[in-house]
């Protein structure tokens, strides 16, 4: 138990005659400390260890002595309760005299605020303030987390008032290469991510998500996109001048020619016989549904039965696209094809709260990739390796995934229509959309039924 007791110094001032009361501290048998207690009082005053006044009457010398008893009486308190909250092995020879110290004064220690703002200062005023749709706000956080996570590898602490061009050139280059960090072990869908050593601090001391599997430079450049959505912000609210993206150009997003299921072969992929596989089957149904009302894969999870709305034209499925809910309540309504009517009361009740049971993304894709492959749709594609940008040529099975259903539904739609505005208002796209062009494809027969119209 710790006890503190009292001396006082043979050391007299000779203009008060006023001597220094000494501390010593002791705490277990292993702690014995000495420290000035800064407090002075006349002699007579002290007998015994302690402070004594018997005075009736308070004079100024009494009061003086009344004060520092006051003064120790704290001051033991202090050092007690801060020692009680030490282990034993922590302890030093200025312990003691340090915590008298901090305590009588604060102002000598006080730490002067740094009102310099680094990144991640406004990170979350961000993310709360600006309309974001909830998958894109998902996203600004993990780029966020990203940006920290190099900015621990790097030693770099990023400061909105000093970075530079250079420093978001390191950015996206760590973007790019930072699957490189890693170990992989085990089979696909079965692989096991172990840090290097010299990045295994960084990735356990920072939140984050699975291991990156290897970004693709349209990846990088939406997250360099977004890290200047972010920078402008900055600049509009005022807490910097500093604008490293001046002399900073972000390339451009590049995409091959869309590619995606003819109505034939998703007929055929409708029909396919994939020997009672219930996870083939579901991923099967989801994908044609999708197909038939082009929704993005985050939607069409999202819609309940409430989505499905009976009129004198039959059923629609009416939903606001996730994506874009807060920059524009915009309700998208598709009516709903007998197939689609067909797969979805296939599947009435399995999840009461939504029309389909949910897959994880990976499964899905992987389901939908197998399934294709089941029912024979292997028909060649050229694509754009979002890696290296070369083109490739693979089967349409093999590149399948569940947005290829969004762009089924878009592609084929557009080729009958023409109209990308009339398209658009179905797939959930805003009038003029650059990110329209990814979906539909300009084909050979489209030129020809075009220049007909010349004659």
């Amino acid at each position: 138990m710790a006890s503190i007791t009292l001396t006082l110094s043979s050391k007299t001032n000779k203009d008060t005659g006023k001597a220094e009361v000494l501390l010593r501290y002791r705490n277990t048998r292993s702690v014995a400390l000495r420290a000035h207690s800064r407090t002075f009082i006349l002699p007579e005053y002290f007998k015994e260890g302690k402070i004594v006044i018997k005075a009736r009457i308070i004079t100024p010398k009494v009061q003086e002595a009344l004060d520092a008893q006051s003064q120790l009486d704290l001051i033991t308190a202090h050092v007690i309760d801060a020692g009680n909250k030490v282990p034993v092995e922590d302890f030093t020879q200025d312990w003691l005299q340090d915590t008298v110290d901090r305590y009588l004064f604060p102002e000598k220690y006080k730490v002067e605020e740094n009102t310099a703002l680094d990144f991640h200062s406004k990170t979350a005023d961000y993310l709360k303030y600006t309309k974001l749709s909830v998958k894109r706000e998902e996203n600004y956080g993990i780029i966020f987390q990203i940006v920290h996570r190099y900015e621990m590898y790097s030693g770099n602490r990023l400061m909105l008032d000093t970075m530079t061009p250079e420093d978001l050139a390191d950015i996206k280059e760590f973007m790019l290469t930072e699957h490189t960090l890693f170990t992989v072990t085990g089979k696909i869908n079965h692989r096991t991510f172990k840090p290097v050593p010299r990045y295994e601090y960084t990735w356990t001391h920072t939140y984050h998500g699975r291991a990156p599997l290897g970004r693709s430079e349209n990846s990088v450049i939406y997250y360099m996109k977004a890290i200047r959505a972010y920078w402008h912000w900055l600049l509009d609210m005022g807490y910097t001048t500093n604008n490293p993206f001046k002399k900073y150009s972000i390339a451009s997003q590049q995409y091959g020619t869309p590619y995606y299921l003819t109505p034939e072969e998703r007929d055929i992929y409708c029909k396919a016989d994939l020997g009672g596989d219930e996870e083939l089957c579901l991923a099967r149904d989801i994908f044609i549904f999708q197909c038939y009302v082009g929704c993005r894969i985050s939607d069409l999870f999202s819609l309940t039965p409430a989505n499905i709305v009976k009129s004198g034209n039959g059923l629609s499925v009416q939903y606001i696209p996730e994506k874009t809910k807060k920059d524009r309540q915009r309700v998208v309504k598709v009516y709903l094809s007998p197939t689609a009517i067909e797969i979805m009361n296939r599947h009435k009740g399995e999840d009461p709260e939504h029309l389909f049971p949910r897959m994880r993304n990976w499964k899905l894709n992987t389901c939908i990739r197998e399934g294709l492959a089941d029912a024979g749709i292997k028909r060649i594609v050229t694509v754009v390796n979002p890696k290296t940008r070369a083109t490739e040529q693979h089967p349409i099975c093999d590149v399948a995934s569940s947005h290829m259903a969004r762009r089924t539904f878009i592609g084929n739609l557009y080729k009958k229509v023409k109209d990308p505005n009339l398209v658009g208002k179905l797939s959930g796209h805003c009038e003029g959309s650059r990110a329209f062009a990814r979906y539909r494809d300009i084909d050979d027969e489209m030129i020809r039924e075009m220049t007909d119209l010349l004659d």
